[in-house]
């Protein structure tokens, strides 16, 4: 995603689940990356944040996919449609 579509994201991100302007980080793109284009969105959330799924959805509605690992979720757009979780 590009930077403006981050930052319209983050916007409803941080109005929608509650973040913390703390709680994420705005990656740059890496030429050498080969599942993302453009930026990806770092969120430091708990397995048991009750926006947890909110995050999700709202990523999803984006057409984004996220990776969930245990302390943090990657928002990112796929190069590839096909890779996003349904």
């Amino acid at each position: 995603m590009n930077k403006q579509e981050a930052t319209s994201l983050l916007k409803e991100l941080l109005r929608e689940c509650v973040l913390s302007a703390y709680s994420f980080i705005l990656v740059e793109p890496k030429p050498e990356d080969t599942l993302s284009v453009g930026y990806k969105i770092k969120i430091i959330t708990s397995r048991d944040n009750k926006y947890r799924q909110q995050l999700l959805a709202i990523t999803k509605k984006y057409g984004l996919s996220a990776i969930e690992k245990e302390n943090q979720i990657v928002v990112y757009k796929p190069k590839f449609t096909s890779l996003i979780r349904k």
